[in-house]
């Protein structure tokens, strides 16, 4: 079965849209792809620097955890260290999802003029935050 052509007239809950339309679902399919490809890379790298100029010292591993503190994280890893783009790298993982609910967010508001939508994903973009950056 095939569709008929767009039309230039096709109203915003019309099932056939034009091929130039934004979708929700390939902003966000694009938000995680470019987000998770880029925090494994800054992994890696942290990964490659931390072996090569570092010998791993297991016991050392096994009892560091993570340190939440941003302006260290940015600063080491602006500095090359290894720990630091590896820490850099999980935040930008986490960071993540946070940046495809903002997208969906504005594309509901900017595009589909959705305000119910764009109020609840505001809602849930402002819980999200709050317990990211305040119940630690």
């Amino acid at each position: 079965m095939t569709r008929p052509p767009a039309t230039p007239h096709a109203r915003r809950d019309d099932p056939v849209r034009e091929r130039g339309d934004l979708e929700i679902h390939q902003v966000s399919a694009w938000v995680l792809r470019v987000g998770v490809f880029t925090s494994v890379s800054v992994m890696l790298l942290g990964l490659i620097i931390s072996m090569t100029r570092n010998h791993p010292d297991v016991t050392k591993m096994a009892t560091q955890s993570f340190n939440p503190d941003y302006a260290r994280i940015l600063a080491d890893a602006a500095h090359g260290h290894g720990l630091a783009l590896i820490e850099l790298g999980i935040f930008l993982l986490v960071l993540t999802p946070i940046l495809r609910v903002a997208s969906s967010m504005a594309i509901f508001a900017a595009h589909e003029h959705d305000w119910l939508y764009s109020a609840v994903t505001l809602l849930v973009l402002t819980l999200t935050l709050v317990s990211l950056l305040l119940l630690r």
